[in-house]
């Protein structure tokens, strides 16, 4: 987000000051890394891993989430182009998204409804969170 709004910076430093803000500021024009969340409906971390591994992707685990990846040398568009991405075997998500279902402590029948879910995959990984 190199090109952040003027009204955006407005109202960041009216609502936060103008530190702050700034520290807003520089997060969202700060490089994210990769992150990644297993299906493990369709395939499961050990083959992920044994796929990367030969197509030299490195990665690190999160220790919160046994399914998640952090990419250390590979884009979004690297990780599209795979067929792994293609199958649904993995879903690129940021490492935020992935909290909700973890501490909601999903149960099995439980209606979700997930206000800021994308169309198509979101909704769908939700479900496949508690069907574990």
């Amino acid at each position: 987000m190199e090109n952040i709004p003027i009204f955006l910076i407005e109202m960041l430093n009216k609502q936060y000051g103008n530190l702050q803000a700034d520290k807003i500021i520089e997060g969202y024009r700060a490089k994210r890394k990769v992150t990644l969340r297993v299906n493990n409906l369709k395939t499961d971390l050990n083959t992920v891993k044994t796929e990367f591994d030969k197509l030299g992707i490195k990665y690190e685990t999160v220790k919160f989430y046994e399914n998640a990846l952090i990419i250390d040398n590979a884009s979004k568009k690297d990780l599209q182009a795979l067929e792994m991405y293609e199958k649904g075997e993995i879903y690129l998500q940021s490492l935020s998204s992935m909290l909700p279902p973890i501490v909601l402590d999903l149960q099995p029948n439980m209606d979700i409804l997930d206000m800021c879910a994308a169309p198509r995959r979101k909704n769908y990984r939700i479900s496949c969170y508690f069907k574990q």
